[in-house]
């Protein structure tokens, strides 16, 4: 059998960190105006408001709860949002350093996912699996979106790895807590990340056999990051909904009505598209025959599962929101690694005159991946409502700081961020005129001063009833570059 490539580790590991680095650069400094915009600028409005109200860890503020009167809001554990609103007014990168820390996290995912498989496959397969890593589209992507997902899967793979190193001869308490820390702001973080508690039972029973049901640290480690979890969510759920943080919210978010068509879609596009990419896929079956069924590295099977039973039960909310994707990216670039270093092996063993060429087809079928996620993602970096780049000056221009603001936006924290100012933000045909008509009124008896509307939706037309009665009613202050602002009567 040809001996594996031999490429000293801080090469590799350079190599890993250049190409994270490399692949995320893209949109890197672009408004939070591409894809999955309303999670980015919820994050970014916190954060802000973590940076003004003095860095309060456990009084996390949203911007879409009119005057707001000091209330709490219902969140994930909030440590990447506070990192941003720490960091925010160091050298004037504000909102950005969101995106310099998922980049770091990604990085630092790449990082931990080379040790890991390096124990299992050797050195060869985990350089592959590091930069098959970086370059699958989901990663790409949301690897450095300013939203709480890269440290979650940083936090995985953390678990993983440190769970892995307590196990072993010896017992190192460093990595047990480690793992138990890590699991913790995994799953605190986002919720469905606690598949990892699957993966981690099963590298408990794999290293230890039966003699598992007697280690108390095997039990408490799960348990105690499980309380800690329970304790944030039941502190969070008092407070202003932000995420879902009881049974209630949950069940309403995952709506089996269409599961059928969910599963198909999630498999049969999503899967090979976004988590593996079709070379990418075909390498993944050869590391689970290389890795799983002939070595009998069974934690990859028991890793795989776990993340797609989590798909198939977050229903429709898995189905409606791609990055609930990615916890698939490290454990398909794992197999992926281990089946590009076992084909690259087999090119290597060909007869003279064929091996040239079959190496350069492995090396074809490797760039293809990369090749992949630029055009599958390419539209992802389009941003939406350029105009809002613009509309703190508007709202400048002809309110006060304090002002609360009304918006015709879906997405309750879009616009209120890029105007900086508080309120309250629905939109008016998905409300419906009457509904919308009463709830105004509302705000307006609660303070709203003005409302903000862009070119779209129901002032697309002055002339529709809405529109020409709103304007009939409430004098229009501001009317420049697609954005129109009111003051309330």
């Amino acid at each position: 059998m040809t001996a594996a490539l031999k490429v000293p580790r801080r090469a590799a590991l350079a190599a890993i960190v250049a190409a994270s680095v490399l692949f995320h650069l893209k949109g890197f400094a672009s408004p939070l105006l591409d894809y999955h915009y309303h999670r980015q600028t919820s994050t970014a409005a916190i954060a802000r408001n973590y940076h003004r109200d003095g860095l309060h860890f456990m009084s996390p503020r949203i911007d879409w709860d009119g005057p707001n009167d000091g209330r709490t809001a219902a969140m994930e554990f909030p440590l990447y949002t506070w990192l941003i609103g720490a960091l925010w007014p160091i050298a004037g990168l504000g909102v950005l350093w969101g995106r310099v820390l998922s980049l770091l996290f990604s990085v630092l995912t790449a990082v931990y996912l080379y040790f890991f498989v390096a124990r299992d496959a050797g050195d060869e397969a985990a350089l592959y699996a590091g930069l098959i890593f970086t370059a699958l589209p989901v990663e790409i992507y949301f690897g450095r979106t300013v939203q709480p997902e890269s440290l979650a899967l940083l936090a995985t793979m953390a678990a993983l790895y440190h769970w892995d190193r307590s196990l072993e001869r010896g017992r190192s308490w460093g990595h047990w807590l480690a793992a138990v820390v890590a699991a913790f702001l995994a799953v605190a973080h986002k919720l469905p990340y606690a598949y990892i508690f699957l993966p981690l039972a099963a590298q408990a029973y794999l290293k230890l056999g039966p003699r598992m049901l007697r280690d108390a640290r095997v039990w408490i480690a799960p348990v105690a990051a499980a309380l800690a979890v329970f304790a944030w969510y039941h502190r969070a759920s008092t407070g202003v909904y932000v995420v879902p943080t009881n049974e209630s919210e949950f069940a309403s978010l995952l709506d089996y009505g269409r599961l059928g068509y969910f599963v198909k879609y999630q498999f049969l596009s999503r899967y090979p598209e976004l988590t593996t990419s079709y070379a990418g896929l075909l390498f993944v079956v050869l590391g689970f025959r290389d890795l799983v069924w002939k070595r009998g590295r069974r934690l990859y099977a028991w890793w795989l599962l776990a993340v797609g039973v989590d798909i198939v039960a977050g229903g429709h909310y898995t189905f409606d929101h791609e990055y609930t994707s990615l916890p698939f990216a490290p454990v398909n670039a794992a197999l992926a690694g281990a089946g590009l270093a076992w084909l690259r092996a087999r090119a290597a063993e060909a007869p003279r005159p064929k091996r040239r060429w079959a190496l350069a087809g492995v090396a074809v079928l490797a760039l293809s991946i990369p090749v992949h996620a630029v055009f599958r993602i390419s539209r992802w970096y389009k941003l939406n409502f350029p105009y809002l780049t613009d509309a703190a000056k508007a709202a400048d221009a002809v309110s006060a700081s304090g002002d609360l603001f009304v918006c015709n936006q879906r997405a309750a924290s879009l616009c209120l961020y890029y105007l900086d100012r508080r309120g309250w933000s629905w939109d008016v045909e998905e409300r419906g005129e009457d509904a919308s008509r009463k709830l105004l009124d509302e705000r307006i008896a609660d303070g709203a001063r003005f409302y903000f509307s862009g070119p779209e939706g129901a002032f697309a037309d002055r002339r529709g009833a809405f529109a020409a009665e709103f304007i009939a009613r409430h004098p229009l202050v501001y009317d420049a570059n697609g954005m129109m602002i009111f003051r309330l009567r």
